[in-house]
């Protein structure tokens, strides 16, 4: 985990980090920009083969929902075209390829109507002349089930589309897609903004039934399902004005992972220096290699990453207790389990084929990155969840505390070590007595005097707990 006063987690695998690097280099978009794109990209290359084991017998699909508030001229648009490029270069394939066998489809469907008609009008005349029909019955059954099938063109990338051309879409042509609106405003003032209700079904990976009145009915089995939202803070605020009770009540922002970056404007210098482009070639051939894969994959924990996953899922499940920090949050905090499941299954099946097993270290890049977006959802949402400054300073220190056991695998961090190197504005003694007393009060830490010392051990009901990563 990360001091919430840090931009989101620089510790990403070395591979992304230096994709990221070089957009950064390229584009001079935020970096929270980049990762959460990055993120949404990822997802949706490998979101159709792979799910996630939570525990045995519990698995979830791996798509994410994904939000970066930034005003405009932050180049979403210019890191969104970078990083969805291959999506949007298969999507035009398949497109093409759809044209041709549209083509074969209508010749093939002019020669059957041609043979029908035949058969039909021999039909009439052998009954009007009283001749048997036997032969050219079987002739006309077996034409009718030979009809050819109208095939779609596979979709991956859905854009200012109707819930109904939504649901159609994954029924017919692929059942595995992105929602991206870099334009919010279309989803904001559009149709799609009422039917979170069905985004947070497609999330989940549940069935939807389609009801039709002059049309078949269907069922919508999603393989995975991703969104990603880059809103203007101007547009955000409306949709909050006008949904947010709605996105709160029925729980779609208990699964969003916002952000809002800090802007790179006015930091934006030229060198005359060509970036290298050396990570997005990498990074396209293996999100063309993720999109070939049809072989489906059930990631799972190894049992180092099973227990820390154990130990999340209850630090999240502390941090509602009256007065914790997520405590007018609890839908949020009770998502964080299976959201950071989720980021490490797509982190750990875009960068490894070797095996099924989400190893401790992905798990706690996918912890980070997680940790980032909890804060961002509280800073976000603070008007409809309002967070009191010393819950937030608590907060921070729990957080800064958990991180320093992670990162030097201790067993507890003495006050005397806090007052020395941690967070620069809880370095009070006053202050931080009050903060420890709070985090031992909400039975998220312990506090035990050693002589002079006073210890600080983390609190987990398992036997393996996060400090000892």
């Amino acid at each position: 985990m990360n001091d919430f006063t840090q931009p989101i987690p620089t510790n990403l695998p070395r591979e992304l980090d230096q994709l990221v690097h070089e957009i950064q280099t390229s584009v001079q978009a935020p970096r929270e920009l980049i990762v959460t794109v990055l993120l949404g990209a990822m997802a949706l290359s490998v979101q159709h083969y792979c799910r996630v084991e939570l525990k045995p017998k519990l698995s979830r699909p791996v798509g994410l929902l994904l939000l970066a508030e930034c005003e405009s001229g932050e180049r979403k648009s210019a890191v969104l075209k970078l990083l969805f490029k291959p999506f949007m270069e298969i999507q035009r394939h398949w497109s093409e390829e759809a044209s041709v066998e549209l083509a074969k489809y209508e010749v093939a469907h002019a020669l059957l109507r041609e043979k029908k008609d035949a058969l039909r009008a021999a039909l009439k005349r052998a009954y009007l002349k009283g001749e048997s029909t036997d032969e050219i019955e079987k002739k006309l059954i077996e034409i009718l089930n030979a009809r050819p099938k109208r095939s779609s063109a596979r979709k991956l990338i859905y854009a200012d589309v109707t819930p109904e051309a939504l649901l159609e879409g994954l029924h017919e042509c692929g059942n595995s897609a992105a929602l991206v609106y870099d334009e919010f405003a279309l989803f904001c003032d559009g149709p799609m903004a009422r039917q979170l209700g069905n985004l947070n079904t497609l999330w989940s990976g549940e069935e939807l039934p389609v009801d039709r009145k002059t049309s078949p009915s269907f069922v919508v089995r999603p393989a995975g399902f991703t969104c990603l939202f880059l809103p203007q803070p101007s547009v955000f605020k409306r949709f909050l004005d006008k949904q947010g009770d709605d996105a709160h009540g029925n729980g779609f922002f208990a699964r969003v992972l916002p952000c809002s970056p800090l802007s790179t404007q006015g930091q934006r210098f030229e060198n005359g220096v060509q970036a290298a482009d050396k990570n997005l070639h990498w990074f396209y051939e293996r999100c063309n290699k993720q999109l070939e894969n049809t072989e489906p994959r059930l990631l799972k924990f190894s049992p180092e990453a099973q227990a820390n996953w154990i130990s999340i899922a209850n630090f999240y499940e502390s941090t509602v207790q009256p007065g914790a920090p997520f405590c007018e949050s609890k839908e949020f905090a009770s998502k964080a389990a299976e959201n950071i499941a989720r980021i490490a299954a797509v982190l750990h099946a875009f960068l490894s084929e070797n095996s099924e097993e989400i190893s401790s270290e992905t798990l706690k890049y996918a912890n980070d990155l997680f940790y980032y977006y909890g804060n961002q959802h509280l800073k976000s949402f603070a008007k409809a969840h309002p967070f009191a400054e010393d819950q937030r300073n608590a907060m921070d220190l729990c957080t800064w505390i958990y991180s320093i056991l992670s990162g030097k695998r201790w067993n507890y961090v003495t006050k005397a070590y806090i007052l020395q190197y941690g967070p620069n504005r809880l370095r009070n003694k006053a202050k931080l007595d009050l903060l420890l007393e709070y985090l031992a009060a909400s039975f998220q830490i312990t506090i035990w005097k050693q002589g002079k010392k006073t210890l600080i051990y983390p609190n987990t009901p398992v036997q393996t707990p996060l400090a000892q990563w």
